[in-house]
């Protein structure tokens, strides 16, 4: 089979280009997902610029597992991060920029009134029914986690946030918890920025 020619979109950049100029993963029949170096590998395929700006914010946002549903194999990643030159640096200012964006949405949603800081008025939204997209930080507490599980909250864990930062950004000593209406335009841009499930959702 022979990869079409009809050009395809970046799942980072969104930038049209021809297939034969993009890396592709695909996710064949099995549900198992390969880099497709050949273009020859039948399944549902995601394209990808291999320049590493690219190819970080796809890795960083696991953009090929929100387009193709399934987990993407380490290999597979180590693979793209070679044919785009991706260094380590290039991921740490990736995690750098993704923060400095969460960071900024945070203040603003506060400033707006959206923002729900702690964890009562966290769990007693939940409980009265609200739909809330809820944000924990990497040092949250065992019991809290436990809570929010049994609430089936749509959660996310600030993997690069303390307490203490969180606290700080806030105008508080520490805190370990907000949440946002998950309608609200907050919610859906922190969504955006935040990978989905992986390493960043509660288990």
């Amino acid at each position: 089979m022979r990869r079409s020619r009809n050009p395809r979109s970046c799942v980072a950049c969104k930038r049209e280009r021809p297939p034969r100029e993009m890396l592709r993963v695909v996710r064949t029949p099995e549900g198992e997902a390969l880099l497709d170096e050949a273009g020859r590998q039948s399944g549902r395929g995601a394209y990808v610029c291999p320049e590493p700006q690219c190819v970080t914010l796809c890795l960083k946002k696991r953009l090929l597992e929100k387009s193709l549903k399934c987990e993407i194999p380490e290999q597979v990643k180590d693979r793209l991060k070679e044919l785009a030159h991706v260094s380590e640096s290039d991921l740490a200012a990736a995690d750098g920029a993704l923060m400095d964006d969460v960071k900024s949405t945070l203040s603003l949603a506060r400033r707006a009134g959206e923002l729900v800081i702690g964890q009562d008025r966290v769990l007693d939204a939940l409980s009265a029914g609200q739909l809330l997209l809820v944000l924990l930080t990497h040092d949250h507490s065992e019991t809290l986690a436990r809570s929010l599980a049994s609430r089936e909250a749509d959660t996310r864990v600030l993997t690069e946030v303390s307490r203490l930062e969180l606290g700080h950004l806030l105008g508080l000593r520490q805190a370990q918890i907000v949440a946002l209406p998950a309608k609200s335009g907050f919610a859906k841009k922190l969504m955006e920025l935040l990978p989905e499930e992986g390493g960043n959702a509660v288990e």
